[in-house]
């Protein structure tokens, strides 16, 4: 049986999952004309946004495939806890997508750099330019669908989305330091700017995906630091003087928990009511307790 966490979990991605198709379809247009003409143009930077962008589009697409999934097989009963990390382990992988894509950014302006060539300024900053306005737009429409419907847990994230967000933050971040370095080349004659940017812009993609591969991925291996719980179990079982032989306490989904308790009964243990108090004091979805 669902809990209403989940169903309302599932509203919300069938939501982000429109509004991510929609950034989808921006980001592969302007990705084919920014490559298109960095190819033209000869700028590093606009190319290494576009080819950024393509692998941002690759990306958003492994994002929608995984709400998509989620949806398709929420009710499937051979996901034990429903299909809530599935989204997870989309902005898991999304994270290692944008760490390859920043490595190979640096080894493109490294490259540059040992050998320049030259760069069509004024073509390049407006096809920049417009990949910068693509990726506000991106932005805003990802971060209203982040922010559109509200849920328990003020704490938890939707890492598949957060995917998505960081992807376009990161284009429009590329966008904006091409244009700078470009107008730096414009204005005194200078073609090495344009790769010392890239590589500036590759390093803060680098830390970004790094505390999203962190942060996705210890969902992905249960890892949760249960003090905060444990601490308000104890009380509660030290009021009907009882005590806990056993704790497992781990997030199933973005917004959902699951715990497996066994503990020594006391006098004055009230199983149902520790079970009520236990699951809105802990806002904890599935609860099993043994009694030893």
């Amino acid at each position: 049986m669902r809990v209403c966490n989940q169903d309302l979990e599932m509203i919300n991605n069938s939501e982000n999952m429109k509004r991510t198709g929609i950034v989808v379809l921006l980001t592969l247009i302007t990705m084919i004309a920014e490559i298109v003409y960095g190819l033209i143009t000869g700028s590093m930077s606009l190319l290494a946004d576009g080819i950024h962008m393509g692998t941002h589009t690759f990306a958003l697409i492994i994002t929608f495939i995984a709400y998509l999934i989620a949806k398709n097989h929420f009710k499937n009963p051979n996901f034990q806890f429903s299909t809530g990390k599935i989204g997870i382990l989309g902005g898991y992988s999304n994270s290692i997508v944008l760490g390859i894509t920043a490595i190979f950014m640096i080894y493109e302006a490294i490259h540059r750099i040992i050998s320049p060539q030259n760069i069509l300024f004024n073509q390049a900053i407006f096809v920049a330019i417009i990949g910068l306005v693509v990726n506000v737009i991106s932005a805003i429409i990802l971060s209203q669908s982040s922010s559109g419907h509200e849920h328990n847990h003020s704490h938890s994230h939707d890492h598949n989305l957060r995917a998505a967000y960081i992807h376009v933050l990161t284009d429009a971040l590329t966008s904006i330091l091409a244009i700078f370095a470009l107008l730096l080349g414009k204005y005194f004659d200078q073609i090495w700017p344009d790769a010392v940017v890239a590589i500036l812009g590759a390093i803060v993609i680098l830390k970004w995906a790094h505390g999203l591969l962190v942060s996705s991925g210890k969902l992905l291996v249960d890892y949760y630091p249960s003090k905060k719980e444990y601490e308000i179990i104890s009380k509660l079982l030290e009021e009907s003087k009882s005590s806990i032989f056993d704790l497992h306490l781990w997030q199933i989904s973005e917004t959902s928990k699951a715990l497996i308790l066994t503990i020594k009964p006391g006098p004055e243990f009230n199983k149902k009511q520790f079970y009520n108090q236990v699951r809105n004091k802990c806002e904890i979805s599935h609860i099993t307790i043994e009694l030893n």
